[in-house]
């Protein structure tokens, strides 16, 4: 990734996560380069997608996981926007996914689709914006308070 790049990704208060392969920014496996991500000890653990109960069709409780694979999820956690803890992507279908991590020593991380617009950081949806991730128009409805 360019300086201006990794620049502007300091400036917007983001970073990128880092995954087996490299660090990344975006969804669909695109290198883009950033700052990786850790669990706050000083080590360098790539994050890891594991599910939540939780968030499983069906459980009762909490919202429903739009993710349908650990591939799927591990791609979209590699590739998403951090925000500190919380690292924020869009799936193939369009909807927009917040990953938390859950204080393991592996660094697992879970999903699940935010609910409401104040969830996600102005700053994220205009990278994912600059990036072609949501339309302008999509920009704009969320921006407004619709999801």
């Amino acid at each position: 990734m360019s300086s201006r790049g990794a620049a502007v990704g300091r400036l917007r208060g983001t970073s990128v996560a880092k995954g087996p392969g490299g660090e990344f920014n975006g969804t669909r496996g695109n290198p883009q380069g950033g700052l990786p991500l850790g669990d706050g000890s000083g080590s360098d653990v790539s994050p890891t997608y594991v599910p939540s109960p939780k968030h499983e069709p069906g459980y009762g409780w909490g919202s429903e996981n739009p993710i349908s694979s650990q591939s799927e999820g591990q791609r979209l956690l590699d590739t998403g926007y951090s925000n500190g803890k919380q690292i924020f992507n869009v799936t193939d279908d369009g909807t927009i996914i917040k990953f938390q991590p859950d204080g393991t020593p592996q660094n697992g991380y879970h999903a699940y689709p935010i609910s409401s617009p104040s969830e996600i950081p102005t700053s994220i949806l205009r990278q994912m914006l600059s990036d072609g991730k949501i339309t302008r128009h999509r920009y704009r409805q969320i921006i407004s308070g619709n999801l």
